[in-house]
């Protein structure tokens, strides 16, 4: 332990640290909260001019996932619509495709001041039967 700073010290500066990366990122990235079927969730992050294949990519290797079979968001009605596996569409363009009034899938699922942050449904194709 460093020998200036006591431990709630170290873990408010390391907490700052942590909070100005994020915001860092959020110049140059997407932040997505990646769904299972089974509610368990984690942030991604992905550069804002990656492609939607980028986005599949990164979402299997970080769930070590080999059988992924969509990504997807839901909605206003719940309906499920796909995100298309594609190398041309650029992960920006989608963002504002669907975030656009007259199209808006996509909001932000936290409210200011946390970042900006989408969620994205995994379907893995593992489904859990909980009757």
């Amino acid at each position: 332990m460093n020998a200036n700073m006591n431990f709630e010290e170290q873990t408010n500066k390391y907490n700052e640290l942590v909070a100005m990366h994020v915001k860092g990122l959020q110049s140059e990235h997407f932040i997505f909260e990646i769904t299972k079927c089974c509610n368990y969730s984690t942030l991604v992050f992905m550069c804002k001019e990656a492609k939607l294949c980028d986005l599949f990519t990164k979402v299997a290797k970080h769930f070590e996932c080999q059988n992924l079979v969509s990504l997807y968001l839901l909605d206003q009605t719940g309906n499920k619509v796909t995100i298309p596996f594609n190398s041309v569409t650029i992960l920006k363009d989608f963002i504002i495709e669907n975030t656009q009034v007259t199209n808006r899938i996509m909001k932000p699922i936290y409210d200011i001041p946390l970042p900006v942050v989408y969620r994205i449904y995994l379907d893995d194709g593992c489904h859990h039967d909980h009757a």
